[in-house]
Parts: structure tokens; C-alpha cells; sequence
């Protein structure tokens, strides 16, 4: 199905950004999360994921079945919501695919004039790259694909943005930030995943501030900041950190930064498993002042959960936006805190959001 493009009502430019992650598979979540439940006044971007590269990564671009949906572009244009696709995506095969299709400068354009004409036909606004991650031999690559991108969407019309680790200096080394900034609207820093499956020990998902008692100091939030801005001089409108609404429970753990020999860890999103958990049962909510982050312990068990209520998210934003005087904060995803009537996370990124701008 065509949809007519609708142009969209742009909102100042100066204005503080509250950008959402719109996965298109949640519409098939339990409670669905579809385009006609998104509280489009709450937020000033959507980043519609994920427009995928094919196999063969020859510049053309796969779309989901079910992906386009009318009433994302034209209830977002009315509330005067800027809507981008999003193309790639943290699987561990899309990044492969960009690293091959980048290589290539005949697939490179191919695929700055597919994203262009999709854009066009379906009323979006501007790109989303999610490229994770490059490597140090595609830095170049990297770099002239998204200035291509540029050349074929000019920052006059188009919007482009790409969502870059929280610290490209581990993961991600072929991210050029320097040269990268000029090209891009902004850059969304993916503040999260600071522990999870991957971790030798159990620790914050997404703090706002660094704890010493880190084994490894795996980092957060505020040490992100201070890395893009000051470190790679990134102007600090064109920043947006992120934050989980999401996080990941850690079996066989009796407390924070306990090392994990092979125990079980599990992502979980807030509304559909954690939030009926705080203070519920054995679990009991503590607070880690260090790193100004919440987490569940159940000792009965043992587990803990790691993770963001409402007091950290909004917290979070307020000292991003208004104590950092960064452009802008997100989340992934926006889905993931709507419990059937209401999404408590997003309400506080709101309202902080409203405060600061």
C-alpha cells in the first residue's frame, strides 16, 4: 500500500529533541503497540525500525511485511512529529551487510538514491542509520557513505542521523565521530547495554554516572557525554543520549557487581515483566547513589534486575537536557513501558523534556 506524503509540520529547530524508537514487529506484541497508540504530542522524532539490507547487500533496501503504516506518518506530521526510517539494526547480520555494501561505491549510491525514493513515496522525513558496527578497516567507508546519503539528501530537506555506541573507542571503531558530525543532523548515543548477556559480572544497564565499584568501569551515561563532547568536540545540539526502557535480570545473583560465572541473564522489558516485580514478593527496589540508578534484589531467589523507573528516567533527562544542555534524549523502545493504558517511562522523559526545553 502507496500512502500520499504528507509534509510535515516542522518544529523549531532550536527545540530540545525527545526522539522514540518505533520497532515495527511491536505491533504484534502483547498488548500490541501499533501507530495508532504512539502519544505523538509527547515527542518531537520517531525512528521508524528497521528498513534491513538484503543478503546480497547490492544498495537495494528489504522492508518488512506490514512495515508502512499510514497512520505513523500522518498523525506524526500532524502533531508536527518528524518521522524517520530506520536501517539497520544490532542482529550481528546487518552490520556485516553495511560493511560489504560500504566497500562498494556503485552499491553505496544504489543505496543513497533507494533511501531517497523511499522516502519520498512514503512521506518520511529523513534516515536513521543504524550501523552496528563498523570496523576499523570500514572508517573511510563509513564516512563516505553517510556524506553520499548527504549529497543525495540535502540538509535543507532531509534529516539524517545515526545511532553510534556509547563509547565507539571499544565497540565501533570505525566510527570517524569528527568527521561524522558535520555530515549528520545528530547523533544517537546508544547510553545503554553498559551490562547485560555479555558481562562477567551483574551491573547497571544504563547509569547515569560511573560507579568505582565497577570491576571493569564499563561506563555510563555521563562519562558518554563527556567523551562526544569533549573528547571528539561533537557540538552538543547534535547529541541525543539514550535510555532503556527495557533491562536484564541477572539469575543466581545476591548483589550489585557480583561476578556471573556462566549464570542466566535475561532482557526484560519494564512494563510486561518489571514493574509488577518493585516491592512485590521478595523482590525489594534498592538504589545504587553512585551511579543514580535503580535495581531489584531478590534474595529469596537470588536474582537482580537492573533497570529504570520513573525517578531515573526523569532524572536522566533533566540532567542531560537541562544540566548538560545536550539536543536531545531517547529511549529504546518506545513500546517497551506500555502496559495495556499507560507508559510511566515515557511520561517522565516527558515531563522532564517540557521542563528543559
Amino acid at each position: 500500500m502507496f500512502v500520499i506524503p504528507v509534509t510535515a509540520q516542522h518544529a523549531n529547530s532550536n527545540e530540545k529533541r525527545l526522539l522514540a524508537y518505533y520497532p515495527e514487529w511491536v505491533k504484534f506484541s502483547n498488548p500490541a503497540y501499533t501507530a495508532e497508540k504512539i502519544p505523538y504530542k509527547k515527542l518531537t522524532h520517531i525512528a521508524h525500525a528497521f528498513a534491513t539490507l538484503p543478503g546480497n547487500p547490492d544498495g537495494t533496501l528489504r522492508i518488512p511485511e506490514d512495515f508502512i503504516e499510514p497512520a505513523l506518518i500522518s498523525k506524526a506530521h500532524a502533531a508536527g512529529v518528524k518521522v524517520l526510517l530506520s536501517i539497520g539494526g544490532g542482529d550481528g547480520v546487518q552490520g556485516p551487510r553495511f560493511n560489504r555494501m560500504a566497500r562498494d561505491e556503485d552499491r553505496r549510491q544504489r543505496f543513497a538514491r533507494n533511501v531517497h525514493t523511499f522516502l519520498e513515496t512514503y512521506g518520511y522525513d529523513g534516515v536513521d542509520i543504524d550501523w552496528e558496527v563498523p570496523n576499523a578497516a570500514d572508517r573511510a567507508n563509513c564516512t563516505t557513505l553517510m556524506q553520499e546519503l548527504r549529497d543525495e539528501l540535502p540538509a535543507s530537506r532531509w534529516i539524517i542521523a545515526m545511532a553510534i555506541p556509547a563509547d565507539p573507542r571499544s565497540w565501533g571503531v570505525g566510527f570517524d565521530v569528527p568527521a561524522l558530525a558535520p555530515i549528520l543532523d545528530f547523533i544517537n548515543v546508544m547510553t545503554y547495554d553498559f551490562h547485560g548477556p555479555w558481562s562477567d559480572h551483574a551491573g547497571h544497564n544504563s547509569p547515569l554516572a560511573l560507579n568505582p565499584d565497577d570491576p571493569e568501569l564499563e561506563g555510563s551515561v555521563e562519562t558518554s557525554m563527556d567523551l562526544f563532547a569533549n573528547d571528539y568536540a561533537v557540538p552538543p545540539s547534535k547529541l541525543n543520549f539514550g535510555t532503556a526502557f527495557y533491562g536484564y535480570e541477572f539469575r543466581g545473583i545476591r548483589e550489585l557487581w557480583e561476578h556471573c560465572d556462566g549464570c542466566e541473564v535475561i532482557g526484560r522489558n519494564y512494563a510486561g515483566y518489571i514493574k509488577s516485580r518493585v516491592n512485590h514478593g521478595d523482590w525489594k527496589l534498592r538504589y545504587d547513589n553512585q551511579a543514580k540508578a535503580p535495581y531489584l534484589l531478590n534474595e529469596a531467589v537470588p536474582s537482580l534486575i537492573t533497570f529504570d523507573d520513573a525517578t531515573s528516567t526523569r532524572r536522566k533527562t533533566n540532567y542531560v537536557l537541562k544540566q548538560r544542555g545536550m539536543g536531545g534524549v531517547f529511549m529504546w523502545d518506545l513500546s517497551a513501558d506500555y502496559d495495556g493504558k499507560s507508559q510511566d517511562l515515557l511520561d517522565a522523559m516527558y515531563s522532564a523534556w517540557q521542563w528543559a526545553k
